[in-house]
C-alpha cells in the first residue's frame, strides 16, 4: 500500500524530471536554431549533400553497432534500480555486449567505406568512426533508469555550449565539411566519456554473474524494435541519396531534423515516463499505470499538436530563416513531416509508454517490420514511376507510421484490455485548435504585409487562440502548469 506522502513524492519527482529534461531539451533547440541557420546557410550545397548522405548511410550501422542496449538497460535496470547488486550485473552484462557489438560493426563498417567510397566521401565516413568509439562508453541508460536527470542535464548544457562555441570559432568557410564533421564527433565522444565517468562512480564493474546468452534474444528484439526508423526516414534519406541526388538528401532531413528537434521538449515526457511506468507496472497494478499513462498522452498531444501544426502554418518563413533561400524547396516537405510528426508522436506513445513497458515486444516486431517493408515497396514504386522526392517520401512514410499507430492502437484496447485515452474530448480539442491554425495563417497572408509582421501575427494569433481557448475551458494541462508557476513565484517571494 502507497502513502498519500509517498504518491505526492512521487508525482513532484516525475514533475522535476520533466523539467530538467524540458530544460535539456530546450537547449538541444535553442544551440541547433542558431547553429543550424549558420552551418545551412555557410556550407556548401553539395558537400552539405555528401556529409548528409554519409551521414544516412553511418547511421544504419551505429544502430547496429549500438545493439538495442540503450533502451533495454532503461527499462530493465529501472526496475531492479533499488538492488545496487543486480544493477551492476545487468551493467556489466550489457556493457561487454554493447563492447563487443562495436567492434564487429566497426569493421564491417571500414570494409564498406573501402570498397563503396571514393574522396571526400571516404573521409566523412572515416570520421564518423570517432562516434563508434564514443558509442562503446554510451552508457547513459544507467543515469536515464536511475532517473539523474539533473546530471544529464547539466552535463548536456556544459557540452552543447562548447560545441557551440567549436564550431563558431573553427568553421567558418563553404569548404569547411571535414572540420565540421570532425567537430560534431567528438562532441559526442566528449558528452558520451563524461556520462560513463559519472556513472562509473556509482556503478561498478561486477562479473560474477555473465550470462549474455540470456540477453541476446531481447537485445535483438530491441534492437529491431527500437531501429525500425531505418525502414522509414532512415531508409528514405539512403534511397533518395541513391536514386535522386545528394541535394535531395538534405531537402528531405532539414524538414525533418526541424521538426524532431522542436518535438524533443514534449518528447521529454515519453522519456522521462519509460523508467516510471516500467517500475509501476511492475510495483503498483494496472489502475495506477493507467492513470499515469494517460496524463503522459495528454500531456504530450498538449505541447505536440500546437508545435507541428504552428510550424505546418509558417513552414516557408521556418526554411527561409533556418536555411535561406537556397533550401526554399524543403516548404513543402516541412508541412507534410508536421502533419506525419503528430502521428508518429502517437505511434511513439504505443511504443515505448504501453507495449514495451508491458514486455509487448514481440508484437512491436511484427507491426514494425511488416509496415517498413511496406514503405520499402511504396518508396521502389516511387522509383518505378519516377516520382521519388523529399515530399513523396515523406508521404509513403506517413502512411505507414499512421498504420502502424492505430494497429498498434486497436490491439491494446482490444486485447491488452487497456484504456489508452489518445482520443479524449480533451486531446480531440488540442488537434481541432490546431487545425485552425492553418486558416488562420491563411488569412493573414491574404493582408500582404511584410515578412516578419506576417510571421508575427500568426505566432500570436495562433498562440492566442490556443491558449485563451484553454483557459476558458480550464484545460487540466494548462491549470497543472499555471498552478506550478504560482507555487513557484510565491516560494521566490
Amino acid at each position: 500500500m502507497i502513502s498519500g506522502s509517498d504518491k505526492v513524492e512521487k508525482k513532484n519527482t516525475l514533475f522535476k524530471n520533466t523539467i530538467y529534461k524540458s530544460i535539456l531539451s530546450l537547449v538541444n533547440i535553442v544551440v541547433p536554431i542558431i547553429i543550424g541557420p549558420y552551418i545551412t546557410r555557410l556550407l556548401d550545397v553539395e558537400l552539405y549533400g555528401t556529409y548528409n548522405t554519409v551521414l544516412a548511410d553511418f547511421q544504419m550501422f551505429l544502430a547496429f553497432a549500438s545493439f538495442g542496449v540503450y533502451n533495454f538497460g532503461v527499462r530493465e535496470i529501472s526496475k531492479i534500480r533499488n538492488d545496487k547488486n543486480k544493477v551492476s550485473q545487468l551493467f556489466t552484462n550489457l556493457f561487454i555486449i554493447s563492447l563487443i557489438s562495436n567492434i564487429l560493426v566497426l569493421i564491417i563498417y571500414l570494409g564498406f567505406v573501402f570498397i563503396t567510397s571514393s574522396g571526400i566521401a571516404t573521409t566523412l565516413y572515416l570520421i564518423m568512426t570517432l562516434q563508434i568509439l564514443a558509442n562503446i562508453v554510451y552508457i547513459e541508460f544507467i543515469n536515464e533508469a536511475l532517473e539523474n536527470y539533473k546530471f544529464i542535464t547539466i552535463k548536456s548544457v556544459i557540452v552543447k555550449i562548447i560545441y557551440f562555441i567549436t564550431l563558431l570559432l573553427f568553421v567558418t568557410k563553404p569548404t569547411d565539411i571535414v572540420t565540421y564533421a570532425v567537430i560534431v564527433c567528438l562532441t559526442i565522444l566528449l558528452n558520451n566519456v563524461i556520462s560513463f565517468i559519472y556513472a562509473k562512480r556509482k556503478i561498478k564493474f561486477d562479473t560474477s554473474q555473465i550470462h549474455f546468452k540470456k540477453y541476446i534474444k531481447p537485445l535483438l528484439a530491441v534492437l529491431i524494435i527500437t531501429n525500425v526508423d531505418l525502414l522509414y526516414s532512415q531508409l528514405d534519406k539512403v534511397m533518395l541519396g541513391k536514386y535522386v541526388s545528394e541535394v535531395s538528401v538534405t531537402m528531405y532531413y532539414i524538414p525533418y531534423y526541424i521538426v524532431s528537434t522542436l518535438s524533443a521538449i514534449p518528447y521529454s515526457i515519453i522519456n522521462v515516463s519509460i523508467p516510471r511506468l516500467s517500475y509501476i507496472i511492475k510495483n503498483e497494478g494496472k489502475e495506477t499505470y493507467e492513470e499515469k499513462l494517460n496524463n503522459s498522452v495528454s500531456s504530450l498531444l498538449f505541447i505536440i499538436v500546437p508545435i507541428c501544426f504552428g510550424v505546418f502554418a509558417v513552414a516557408s518563413e521556418v526554411i527561409y530563416l533556418y536555411a535561406g533561400d537556397k533550401y526554399s524547396a524543403a516548404t513543402i516537405p516541412l508541412m507534410i513531416a508536421c502533419i506525419v510528426r503528430v502521428f508518429i508522436s502517437m505511434e511513439s506513445v504505443m511504443n515505448n509508454l504501453v507495449l514495451y513497458p508491458n514486455d509487448k515486444e514481440n508484437r512491436i516486431l511484427k507491426v514494425s517490420f511488416t509496415c517498413g517493408v511496406l514503405n520499402i515497396v511504396l518508396n521502389y514504386l516511387l522509383v518505378l514511376f519516377k516520382i521519388l522526392n523529399p515530399s513523396t517520401a515523406m508521404i509513403t512514410t506517413g502512411i505507414c507510421e499512421i498504420i502502424v499507430f492505430f494497429w498498434h492502437y486497436i490491439y491494446t484496447r482490444n486485447n491488452m484490455k487497456l484504456k489508452v485515452n489518445i482520443f479524449s474530448k480533451q486531446n480531440i480539442l488540442y488537434l481541432f485548435l490546431g487545425i485552425l491554425f492553418i486558416p488562420i495563417s491563411i488569412i493573414i497572408r491574404k493582408l500582404d504585409l511584410s515578412f516578419f509582421i506576417t510571421l508575427g501575427l500568426i505566432i500570436i494569433s495562433c498562440s492566442l487562440l490556443y491558449i485563451i481557448v484553454l483557459l476558458i475551458l480550464k484545460d487540466n494541462n494548462l491549470m497543472f502548469i499555471l498552478e506550478k508557476l504560482k507555487l513557484k513565484t510565491r516560494g521566490g517571494k
